[in-house]
């Protein structure tokens, strides 16, 4: 028989034991309830993320079998930017489970260094490449082909308000330093200044690179008033935004450079800048259509003069001035929804000059006026696929002593009466892709008093290594 002092004691391990039990119970069903929870949470979030890159993947695949179908380029913006989201939804995804099961303890940190590559300029190889067949009179030369230029282009913030670009062509049995400049952006308000080498903003195309040309060559007038090389010199640019009203800017542009060109500034030998102004007025008319109207104006002089008096060269010193002036027009139809396949341009300029001389046969005060000027209508017809045609047409003086030996004044002035000349250029581009291009162009070039026909059916190739492509700058 048990003792009194032995059932009081089992009694109370008896309630003890029922009385904490259900605590325990209650304790280990309330661990179990999280996990559980805590698990669910984790199979929603993974099967969202995953329905997130299904979908993504789904148009992936339709845009390309879109692409497939189609002629365009590979590398389509949007199809892209849906990598790119996929590669992040993927990454987020990755992110939160590791956050999820993984404590701080476990996490690692590792410093992102600059590497001092990145400091690199940027670099691009433009490559233009031209085949001629030609037909002139008294030219026994019936074709040709040449690697007109192999243009090095550079360019790089050197910190966050200036921008450095530079540009060396490189033919085949020469190399000069085209451009090189850095522009300071911000130095006021609306004002930005460009200091060093560069090719300056006579009108419109005058600006832009050869190869990025809608033509093969720059415009006739423009070369026989500027020169084959163009306005580039060296200087300070100042850019102003002047602002606008009624959907229009403007933009007033002052450049004050070296007179080194030799067309307009031969004579220059005192160093006196020439200074050449630029107004731009860029007005929306509509969604899908622009128009742009520019102002030139350019001023300099030339102060040395070798005159041919009998059988002996005399030299005075007498400053005259060089005025030249410029009009644009540019007219663009671009349908917002369409313009990778549909547009239509229309652009126009006109170049003149006004040169004080004294006359190399008799040292007079005299002095010769040249003009002339383009238009350029231009069709896409596809995403890949431009046509066109452009009209030249220029004029220079007529003056008996233009002719004087060894002090030729041509092109501005000629001897012949009633000189003109004119071209018509007709020609179709297959963008290939935005790397590569080929242009088909046949140029026509007629007048009086201005040298033979000249007939050219021209091949043209370029191409871009480099993420610059073919930049108009």
């Amino acid at each position: 028989m048990y003792s009194f002092r032995t059932l009081f004691l089992y009694s109370i391990f008896l309630f003890n034991f029922l009385l904490f039990l259900p605590n325990t119970c209650t304790a280990n069903n309330a661990t179990e309830a999280r996990l559980k929870a805590f698990e669910k949470k984790i199979e929603q979030m993974q099967r969202q993320y995953e329905l997130q890159i299904a979908s993504l993947t789904a148009q992936i695949n339709e845009l390309s079998a879109r692409i497939i179908s189609k002629p365009e380029f590979s590398e389509d913006a949007e199809l892209m930017a849906l990598r790119q989201s996929a590669i992040e939804a993927s990454a987020d995804s990755a992110n939160s489970a590791t956050s999820t099961v993984n404590s701080d303890s476990d996490r690692k940190f590792i410093a992102g260094e600059l590497s001092r590559q990145a400091e690199n300029p940027e670099l691009s190889v433009v490559g233009d490449f031209l085949y001629r067949l030609q037909s002139i009179k008294g030219n026994r030369n019936y074709a040709d082909a040449a690697l007109r230029n192999l243009g090095v282009h550079y360019e790089t913030y050197l910190d966050p308000n200036t921008r450095f670009k530079g540009a060396v062509p490189v033919k085949e049995n020469i190399s000069l330093l085209g451009e090189a400049y850095i522009t300071r952006y911000g130095v006021s308000k609306n004002l930005n200044l460009t200091i060093g080498k560069f090719r300056q903003q006579f009108g419109i195309v005058h600006r832009w690179h050869q190869a990025a040309l809608d033509q093969t060559e720059f415009p006739l007038a423009m070369r026989r008033i500027l020169g084959d090389g163009g306005l580039v010199q060296n200087g300070v640019s100042f850019e102003w935004h002047l602002g606008g009203s009624n959907r229009t800017t403007n933009e007033l542009t002052m450049q004050l450079t070296e007179a080194t060109n030799e067309r307009l500034f031969a004579g220059n030998t005192k160093g006196v800048p020439s200074m050449l102004l630029h107004l731009k007025s860029f007005k929306d008319i509509s969604k899908n259509t622009y128009n742009e109207i520019g102002l030139t104006a350019l001023a300099g002089v030339n102060d040395l003069w070798t005159i041919k008096k009998g059988i002996a060269d005399t030299t005075i010193d007498s400053t005259r001035p060089v005025l030249g002036f410029g009009l644009d027009f540019t007219h663009l139809w671009e349908p917002a929804d369409n313009m990778k396949y549909r547009n239509f341009m229309w652009r126009t300029e006109f170049y003149g000059v006004k040169k004080d001389i004294l006359t190399p046969d008799l040292g007079n005060k005299d002095s010769i006026f040249a003009w002339g000027g383009y238009t350029n209508l231009q069709w896409k017809l596809d995403r890949q696929l431009e046509s066109g045609f452009r009209i030249d047409y220029y004029e220079p003086d007529t003056q008996n002593y233009a002719a004087v030996p060894g002090f030729s004044l041509s092109p501005l002035a000629v001897t012949g009466h009633n000189a003109h000349e004119w071209q018509i250029c007709p020609y179709m581009t297959w963008q290939q892709s935005p790397w590569v291009k080929y242009r088909l162009e046949f140029d026509y070039k007629s007048g009086h008093n201005m040298g033979p026909d000249e007939k050219r059916l021209m091949l043209q190739c370029i191409w871009a290594a480099g993420p610059h492509k073919h930049d108009r700058y």
